[in-house]
C-alpha cells in the first residue's frame, strides 16, 4: 500500500532538489519514483524480500530512503529539505504547468511561496511584469488554481491496484471467508477513483470485520459493524467492506458496482415485470418471495437481458441494449497481440530498444512499435534527422535479436503551425508514425482542432497519440473539438490511441465510445518508457472495455500481417 506514498516522496524531493539548483540527484530520483509509480506490487512486499535494488532506478542510497518510509513512515532527509526549503514546493507544483524552475524563479522575484501567496500576486498584477510570464500566463495561473481547488480528492486506477490485490489476498487466507470482490468505480474500470467498496461472503462476519480494521496503513476506523466496517489508510483512501449473506451476494455486487442511474434503471424494469430489486436479492412484488441474489447472472437473467459487463454499468444505453441482445464482445488483456508507442534510452526512456522487446516477447506479444520522440520537445532528447538514421540502424539490429516483430517509427510533435518536422517521403519509410501534441497546448478551440486536424489531413500518419493530453488529475484536456477530430481521423484512416500511460488513460472510455460511434477504428499503446510501463497495456483495455470496443475495433487485436498491411497503406 506504500507505492503511492513512497513515489510521491522521491518526487517531492526531486522538486526540492531542482529548486536549489542540485545537479543529477532530482532525475534519480524522478526515475526511482516513476517506476515505483507504475508496479502492480506493493513495494513493502519487495521490501520484505530484500529485493528493493532490484527495481529499476533504485540504487543503495535511493534503497535505504525507501527502507526508511516504509519502516517508519516518514524520511527524516525529506522532512530536512522541507524545512530547510521556504517554498511549499508540494502545494505549488500541484498547480499545472507551475513547474521548479517557474517556482524558483516566483520566490526570487515575488517570494511566493504557496498558493495564498500566488493568488494574492495575481489580484496585484503582480505577474505580468515579470519577464516571460504577461497576462496569458497571469490567465493559465488562475484557471490552473481553480483546476486544483475543484478537483475532489481522487486516485488513480493504477495506484490503486496493488492495494486492491494486497487486500483480496488478505481475506482469500482466511478460511472463513468464501467469496471476495472489489466494487464500485473500481470494479467499473473508471480512471480516478474516490474509495475502495469491497464485499465479502463468511459465517463468521465479525471475525471479517476484525480483519480488515486490522490491516496495514490503516489510519482511522471511520466506523466498526457486526456486518459493515469502513477504514482510512495514511494516504487518505477510504475504504468500506460489506459482509453479505451467500444467497445476497450476487445483488449486493450488481447493486454496488453499477451506478446510480444504472441500479435506478434496473429497478424500474424488475418492478415492470412484477419485481422488486436490492442489494438484498431480487423478490418478487406479491408476497415478497426470494427469486435470485446469489449470482448477478441469474438476476439479469430473470430480468429480460444479457449479463451485463462491469465496466459497462453507467446507463449508457447498455440496459436497453441488454434488453434485446446485442450487448457487444468487449476486448480482454489476451486479444492484445502487440503493443504501439514505445520509448527508449534514445530519447526519454529508461530501457535500450533491445530490453525493451526482450520484456515485450516476454509477455507474449507478436509485435512491438519503437516510437521515440522526434520535434521541439527538449526536455525529451528528442532525435533529429542526424540521429534518427542511427536510431533506425540499431532497430533493424534489434528485429536480428528478438523472436517477434519489431515496428520502426516516431513519435513526432504536431508543431504549432499544424505541421511535421520531417517530409513526407522521410515518414513513409517508417512503419508506424505517431503524431502527438506537446507544446503550446494553451491555443482555443478553434485552432487547437485546426492544428490536429491539418497534419492529419496532409501528412501518412497512422495514430493520433494520446489525442486530449491529459493527465489525470494534474491537467486538463486539450480544448479541442473531438466530433471534427474524429471526422478527419476516419476519413484519413488515422487510428486513435488509447494511451495506458497510468496519468494519461487517454482516450477515456467515453470518447472511445463516441470514436467508434462516428466509425473510427483505435490502437492500444503503452506510452512505455521503462520496462514496467509495458505490463499497463490493460489500462489502455479498461477504457476500450469502457467504450464498449471490440477486437474488430482495436488495430492490435488483428493479425499481424493485416495490420503490416493496413499500416503501410
Amino acid at each position: 500500500m506504500k507505492n503511492l506514498e513512497v513515489a510521491q516522496i522521491l518526487n517531492n524531493i526531486a522538486d526540492i532538489l531542482e529548486l536549489e539548483e542540485v545537479q543529477f540527484k532530482p532525475r534519480a530520483y524522478r526515475n526511482a519514483a516513476r517506476t515505483i509509480e507504475s508496479l502492480t506490487e506493493d513495494i513493502k512486499e519487495i521490501y520484505e524480500r530484500g529485493e528493493l535494488e532490484n527495481i529499476p532506478g533504485v540504487g543503495k542510497h535511493i534503497a535505504k530512503k525507501i527502507k526508511e518510509i516504509i519502516e517508519t513512515g516518514k524520511l527524516k532527509y525529506y522532512e530536512k529539505l522541507k524545512k530547510k526549503t521556504k517554498v511549499n514546493i508540494e502545494e505549488l507544483h500541484r498547480i499545472p504547468g507551475l513547474g521548479p524552475k517557474k517556482i524558483k524563479f516566483l520566490y526570487k522575484k515575488l517570494k511566493i511561496k504557496n498558493v495564498k501567496d500566488l493568488e494574492k500576486a495575481i489580484k496585484q498584477k503582480k505577474l505580468v511584469k515579470l519577464k516571460g510570464f504577461g497576462e496569458e500566463t497571469e490567465h493559465n495561473m488562475v484557471e490552473g488554481i481553480k483546476f486544483v481547488k475543484s478537483k475532489p480528492k481522487r486516485f488513480l486506477y493504477a495506484h490503486l491496484q496493488p492495494i486492491v490485490k494486497e487486500i483480496i489476498n488478505e481475506f482469500k487466507k482466511l478460511s472463513y471467508v468464501k467469496n471476495v470482490e472489489v466494487a464500485g468505480s473500481y470494479r467499473r474500470g473508471k480512471e480516478t477513483i474516490g474509495d475502495l467498496d469491497f464485499l465479502v461472503t463468511s459465517a463468521k462476519p465479525s471475525k471479517v470485520i476484525e480483519t480488515f480494521v486490522s490491516l496495514p496503513d490503516v489510519k482511522k476506523i471511520i466506523s466498526q459493524g457486526t456486518t459493515r466496517s469502513s477504514i482510512r489508510l495514511n494516504n487518505g483512501l477510504q475504504i468500506d467492506l460489506r459482509v453479505v449473506k451467500e444467497k445476497e451476494f450476487g445483488s449486493a455486487l450488481m447493486y454496488f458496482i453499477g451506478n446510480k442511474q444504472h441500479n435506478i434503471e434496473l429497478r424500474k424494469i424488475a418492478l415492470s415485470k412484477g419485481y422488486t430489486l436490492s442489494e438484498y436479492g431480487l423478490f418478487k412484488l406479491k408476497g415478497k418471495k426470494w427469486v435470485a441474489g446469489k449470482t448477478e447472472e441469474k438476476i439479469y437473467k430473470k430480468l429480460g437481458m444479457q449479463y451485463i459487463q462491469p465496466e459497462l454499468r453507467e446507463n449508457s444505453g447498455e440496459i436497453k441494449t441488454a434488453m434485446v441482445g446485442k450487448l457487444p464482445k468487449l476486448i480482454v488483456n489476451k486479444d492484445v497481440k502487440g503493443l504501439f508507442h514505445n520509448h527508449s534510452t534514445w530519447t526519454d526512456g529508461k530501457n535500450s530498444l533491445l530490453e525493451m522487446a526482450q520484456k515485450a516477447e516476454q509477455l507474449g506479444m507478436e509485435f512491438i512499435s519503437f516510437n521515440d520522440h522526434f520535434g521541439d520537445i527538449t526536455i525529451a532528447n528528442p532525435l533529429n534527422e542526424k540521429r534518427l538514421t542511427a536510431y533506425l540502424k540499431d532497430i533493424e539490429k534489434v528485429k536480428k535479436k528478438v523472436g517477434i516483430k519489431v515496428l520502426s517509427g516516431l513519435e513526432i510533435d504536431i508543431l504549432k503551425n499544424g505541421t511535421l518536422g520531417l517530409p513526407i517521403k522521410k515518414l513513409k519509410e517508417l512503419d508506424v508514425v505517431i503524431a502527438s501534441v506537446h507544446l503550446a497546448i494553451k491555443m482555443s478551440e478553434k485552432e487547437m482542432t485546426h492544428r490536429i486536424c491539418s497534419v492529419l489531413e496532409n501528412y501518412p500518419v497512422n495514430i493520433l497519440g494520446h489525442p486530449t493530453y491529459r493527465l489525470l488529475n494534474e491537467r486538463p484536456e486539450l480544448k479541442i473539438n473531438l466530433d471534427k477530430v474524429f471526422s478527419v481521423a476516419k476519413e484519413r484512416n488515422v487510428f486513435l490511441e488509447i494511451n495506458s500511460s497510468i496519468k494519461r488513460m487517454d482516450l477515456s472510455g467515453e470518447h472511445v465510445k463516441s470514436a467508434l460511434n462516428q466509425g473510427c477504428k483505435l490502437a492500444i499503446s503503452t506510452d512505455a518508457h521503462n520496462l514496467n510501463d509495458l505490463e499497463h497495456y490493460n489500462l489502455a483495455v479498461l477504457c476500450a472495455r469502457r467504450g464498449w470496443a471490440e477486437k474488430k475495433d482495436i488495430l492490435n487485436c488483428w493479425s499481424l500481417p493485416r495490420i503490416e498491411k493496413v499500416l503501410q497503406q
